[in-house]
């Protein structure tokens, strides 16, 4: 039976915006689909304003967010993210039980999910706010114990017909929450998850580390002209215990399409540096990455980013340095012990700002005169590149002042 787009939106889109428990059912037809498209003008009448839920996720992004009016390709991101979550179900045989009609819904889904680059910061923003929450979703198993070991419910509640003669305490019933990006997929599902980061270029650069491979920082730099969403990413990256292996991934995947894989050493340092796995092949040859619709830029490819795009990079990657810095949270022990090279370019970055700072500006102008607490931060942040000079290979820094400096500095000139 079909949906109408208000039980679509009170089913799934509210909750997944707002807060709740999603309610995933049946996959949502392209006949229904194109359906319920031509209601989206009563979105706004629906119980919990969908207009108001998208704005308040993206205040969570930016103080003043712009957004556009929903459109089919937003509306389309929001059931394909639905199908994928359905293909995930694990009672998905008993909606259809023949393969051919699951291999359907994962190309229509991947259609859904198949987005050109956005045309701008706002068309971005929307984009995130619909696959920043997906990628956080947690589902709650329930367990129990029977003489033949453990039975999980993933997602769902315990059967009545477990509870008709047993009471939960009876039973060893528990509770387990999960976090739903982390845990194993079906290839198909693990396939699609990749194609909607892909949608979403302000999604991988907020959480880098969950970034498809083959993503470069460089497709959004262009979106760090915006000061807010800058600051947000800034301290998106500073305010997690992995802000070093972030500030790799970043690293590597900007190095390997400007100077290719030899000028980011281990490239983007494995799995650390992305959880999603390689595409494999599935039977119809291997399947080309989506860059926005397009294929990978070869190393070598800036994605069209100049020295201010590539430079509003860099001076995140700095800032975030300083964040820590002030937090006093800049422990580089574990770090020191490390060979991976992009993270030795990342950690490398402040010792690079007597050449920058004429293009990107530097933390604490007049070091030498600053009092009070901008004195003790002066310290610190003194205290903190010395030590980095200490700690991190000269050739590493030689490379980056011969290669990536030339990227930036032009942009004083232009």
């Amino acid at each position: 039976m079909s949906r109408s787009v208000g039980e679509f939106m009170q089913d799934f889109v509210c909750p997944l915006l707002g807060g709740g428990g999603v309610k995933v059912s049946r996959p949502v037809r392209p006949r229904d689909f194109y359906a319920m498209v031509g209601e989206l003008n009563v979105i706004s009448g629906s119980p919990v304003d969908v207009r108001f839920l998208r704005l308040q996720r993206a205040q969570l992004v930016v103080a003043e967010p712009l957004l556009p009016d929903v459109d089919i390709e937003e509306f389309g991101l929001w059931v394909g993210l639905h199908n994928t979550l359905a293909l995930d179900h694990p009672d998905r045989e008993s909606a259809w039980a023949r393969a051919v009609k699951w291999r359907n819904v994962e190309t229509v889904s991947r259609t859904l999910l198949t987005l050109g680059q956005p045309r701008d910061f706002s068309e971005a923003l929307a984009r995130h706010v619909a696959v920043g929450p997906f990628i956080d979703l947690r589902r709650e198993d329930h367990i129990i114990s029977t003489v033949d070991g453990e039975e999980r419910y993933a997602g769902q509640p315990l059967p009545r017909r477990r509870l008709r003669f047993s009471s939960l305490q009876q039973l060893g019933a528990r509770e387990e929450i999960i976090e739903w990006l982390a845990d194993r997929h079906m290839p198909e599902v693990e396939r699609l998850i990749q194609d909607a980061l892909w949608a979403s270029p302000l999604t991988c650069l907020i959480r880098p580390l969950v970034a498809p491979p083959g993503w470069s920082a460089l497709i959004a730099a262009p979106f760090l002209k915006q000061r807010g969403f800058a600051r947000a990413v800034a301290n998106a990256w500073a305010g997690t215990s992995q802000w070093i292996e972030i500030g790799g991934a970043v690293m590597a995947s900007m190095m390997e399409p400007l100077f290719g894989a030899a000028a980011a050493g281990a490239g983007r340092g494995g799995d650390a540096a992305g959880r999603v796995r390689e595409t494999t092949d599935d039977g119809d040859g291997p399947r080309a990455l989506p860059v926005g619709g397009a294929i990978a830029a070869l190393p070598g490819s800036s994605y069209g980013a100049g020295p201010r795009e590539i430079g509003a990079i860099v001076g995140t990657l700095i800032h975030v340095h300083f964040l820590k810095v002030l937090e006093l949270g800049a422990r580089l022990g574990v770090a020191a012990t490390r060979r991976d090279k992009p993270v030795q370019m990342f950690l490398a970055l402040p010792l690079l700002l007597p050449r920058l700072k004429v293009a990107l500006g530097e933390p604490l102008p007049g070091l030498d005169t600053a009092l009070g607490f901008d004195g003790q931060v002066a310290r610190r942040w003194t205290e903190y590149l010395d030590h980095l000079g200490e700690l991190i290979p000269q050739p590493i820094v030689e490379n980056l002042v011969a290669t990536l400096v030339p990227r930036i500095v032009k942009a004083s000139s232009a």
